[in-house]
């Protein structure tokens, strides 16, 4: 059960690592982004929707990988 638990680690971090790339390209920080999906800020203009279609996708990817852990507690660990 463990390497289950490691595997999703490992590919949160990876993710992560893929989001910060992409966060960099489009020169934007992670709140930027939640605030500009919000619709409480307005996208820069240097920043091309290819680049943002791809943040949507790996913020998605993050998503499946967090709910994955969160199943493995619900189903493990309440007593």
């Amino acid at each position: 059960m463990f390497e289950k638990i490691d595997e999703i680690f490992r590919n949160i971090e990876s993710i992560r690592d893929e989001i910060q790339i992409l966060l960099n390209m489009a020169k934007i920080t992670l709140v930027d982004y939640i605030m500009i999906k919000r619709g409480s800020q307005d996208m820069p203009e240097h920043v091309s929707m290819a680049v943002f279609s791809q943040i949507n996708e790996q913020i998605d990817a993050l998503k499946k990988e967090i709910d994955a852990l969160n199943k493995l507690k619900r189903e493990l660990l309440v007593f």
